[in-house]
């Protein structure tokens, strides 16, 4: 499952649901909820979070929450069409891949770090 944070540019969500991934989405069913609790639904549902709010890596990173896969976007909006393309592969390549991640997708790059 694929937990879309409510900063998410909706047109990332169409695209995954168009792509056949189930998404549950924060602003559809919870909206307004705080950072923290965000990464507790994503936990309990086993999801891969996808967001837009640099504050995650923080989270992740400074609270050494290592179960759980992250992917963060930042791009500009003539980029967005790049990062399109980038996310479908990157949830084709580790939705379902042994392990958890902090992924940033940026400028056209893709970075890895296993948490």
């Amino acid at each position: 499952m694929i937990l879309a944070d409510e900063n998410l540019n909706y047109q990332f969500i169409l695209d995954l649901r168009e792509a056949g991934y189930e998404v549950l989405s924060i602003t559809e069913k919870f909206s307004g909820i705080s950072d923290p609790s965000v990464i507790d639904l994503a936990l309990e549902e086993d999801a891969v979070l996808i967001t837009e709010d640099k504050d995650f890596g923080e989270l992740i990173f400074a609270h050494q929450v290592a179960r759980l896969t992250i992917v963060f976007l930042r791009y500009s909006k003539t980029e967005l069409a790049l990062v399109r393309r980038q996310l479908l592969f990157i949830i084709q390549e580790y939705l379902d891949k042994e392990g958890h991640y902090f992924i940033t997708i940026a400028r056209g790059k893709i970075r890895i770090t296993t948490l």
